[in-house]
């Protein structure tokens, strides 16, 4: 085996394929790949077989630190196995987004999945860079989904993708693979050698990572970084009333996307240990009913949720019912260890998740809230 990607491990990325050292772009990169040095999306071509749709593999890159006028908010969640990236449109003139070459490759590679074409579908490996001359690498991923829709440039609306990734449930990848493939000459080469988990992919079957499933988080992972654009956002959260706190929670979960569910905030008095309820309905041909018990307790940011707290909601819980926490603040080490270890049917929701939701769903806009969202929610709420 040469070299090799781990999962979390940091490698040394000079800007140039040339250089004895660097550990990115001359392990990726092969003789007449095709394969540019910037930013975001990366594709490299096969070198024998010439393709205009079919890259033989995707390399997405993100960014850890927010750079100033960056419209990109990429999201990597390894308790989920889940990366949204954004694709490389910007605002201009007279291009489209699918005039950016970046987008062209996403799309491509969305309609061989459509397909069902999963052979011919090209492995992504997504890399963040948590300072200048480094790279982490987050694992060997795969399109789940692509969709259209609008962000923000530079006080412009400029229609992108948003891409969700799947990381695989593997912790390396080795970069003979990665090679072999551009080399191949026959698209048929390609269903040869490759990682269990890709085997498993390109006959249909997508196993997530879950190594980090049971991991427990440490504060700094659950609270964004004490002088961010994030921290700002979450210490507006701290500005509302407990009871206005309630209501926020309540239009969060009302907006997201994807999850079909019905939710009611309880009464202010008597409400019986938790905050609000409802049903998640997993569609068709699933079909199915879960009850939930929600409950939001707005902590400051140094004020830790105990397992007292959390436990106050478990003893609601009844068969088959799902429970909720949400807080701005974070979860002791020791509360998330019985959460998991007792097997609780349990979300626990920290000050980071809030925020990324928010960034989510586009209701943060020049680094804080949308005000106007806020109030109209919170406006007749005094309690």
């Amino acid at each position: 085996m040469g070299e090799i990607y781990k999962i979390g491990h940091q490698y040394i990325d000079t800007g140039g394929s040339s250089k004895p050292n660097d550990q990115f772009l001359r392990w990726i990169n092969i003789p007449g790949s095709g394969m540019r040095n910037a930013d975001g999306i990366r594709a490299l071509n096969f070198t024998s077989k010439k393709s205009d749709f079919i890259p033989a593999y995707v390399i997405l890159v993100s960014h850890e630190v927010k750079r100033h006028g960056n419209p990109w908010e990429d999201i990597v969640d390894f308790n989920s196995a889940l990366i949204k990236y954004w694709g490389d449109a910007k605002f201009h003139e007279k291009l489209s987004y699918d005039d950016f070459r970046g987008n062209q490759r996403l799309l491509q590679t969305w309609h061989l999945i459509l397909e069902g074409k999963f052979d011919l579908v090209p492995p992504i490996l997504h890399f963040s860079k948590p300072k200048k001359g480094i790279v982490k690498f987050n694992g060997l991923c795969v399109l789940t989904n692509l969709e259209l829709t609008w962000f923000e440039d530079r006080g412009n609306p400029v229609k992108n993708f948003r891409c969700e990734l799947s990381i695989l449930d593997t912790d390396q990848i080795d970069i003979g693979w990665l090679h072999y493939r551009a080399k191949c000459t026959a698209f048929d080469q390609l269903k040869i050698g490759g990682p269990d988990v890709w085997n498993d992919y390109i006959k249909g079957n997508i196993r997530k990572l879950d190594i980090w499933s049971k991991s427990i988080l440490s504060k700094a992972e659950q609270l964004p970084p004490g002088k961010s654009k994030e921290a700002t956002i979450l210490s507006r959260l701290s500005d509302l009333t407990p009871t206005q706190f309630e209501v926020f929670v309540v239009e969060l979960f009302k907006n997201l996307p994807h999850v079909n569910h019905k939710i009611v905030r309880t009464r202010p008095t008597a409400d019986g240990g938790f905050d609000f309820y409802g049903e998640f309905s997993i569609p068709y041909p699933v079909k199915y009913e879960i009850e939930f018990l929600g409950e939001a307790k707005k902590f400051a940011r140094d004020t830790a949720v105990q397992t007292k707290h959390v436990s106050r909601l478990v003893a609601r819980l009844n068969r088959g019912q799902f429970g909720i926490f949400v807080t701005t603040s974070y979860y002791t080490r020791q509360t998330q260890r019985e959460v998991l270890e007792d097997g609780y049917p349990l979300r626990l929701f920290s000050g980071n998740d809030l925020v990324n939701i928010l960034q989510e769903l586009r209701l943060v806009e020049n680094g804080a809230i949308k005000e106007d969202w806020l109030h109209a929610i919170t406006k007749d709420i005094s309690l």
